[in-house]
């Protein structure tokens, strides 16, 4: 049996927000790759971000194969965090953001969250 499992490691906290904000807090997914993928696989994640003190999980099933918005080769996942880790962003975002960016920014990064 084929292990679906994919490391990501971000190392800076903005790049995670980056992604998260655009794409992940959306159920989304866009993998850059030139591996060829079938539209139903399923993929389990860690994904590791700096200042976080565990690695957070989530599942994606691809929905689509080929060219992304910006033509890069890849596949599109719909994407879903686990429950603990969907709870730890919830709590933990609306913390580390002010920190990190000041009341003023993190508050308008944090407004981004709730589109």
């Amino acid at each position: 049996m084929e292990d679906n499992s994919i490391k990501i490691e971000y190392k800076k906290f903005a790049s995670f927000l980056k992604d998260y904000i655009r794409n992940m807090s959306r159920g989304e997914l866009f993998l850059i790759s030139d591996e060829k993928r079938e539209v139903g696989e399923i993929f389990n994640f860690l994904i590791q971000v700096p200042g976080f003190e565990k690695l957070l999980k989530a599942e994606g099933k691809v929905k689509c194969v080929g060219c992304g918005d910006s033509g890069e080769t890849g596949f599109g996942i719909d994407f879903v965090f686990d429950d603990e880790s969907r709870k730890f962003l919830s709590g933990n975002l609306q913390k580390i953001i002010p920190d990190k960016y000041g009341n003023v920014w993190g508050a308008k990064i944090l407004s981004l969250l709730k589109n």
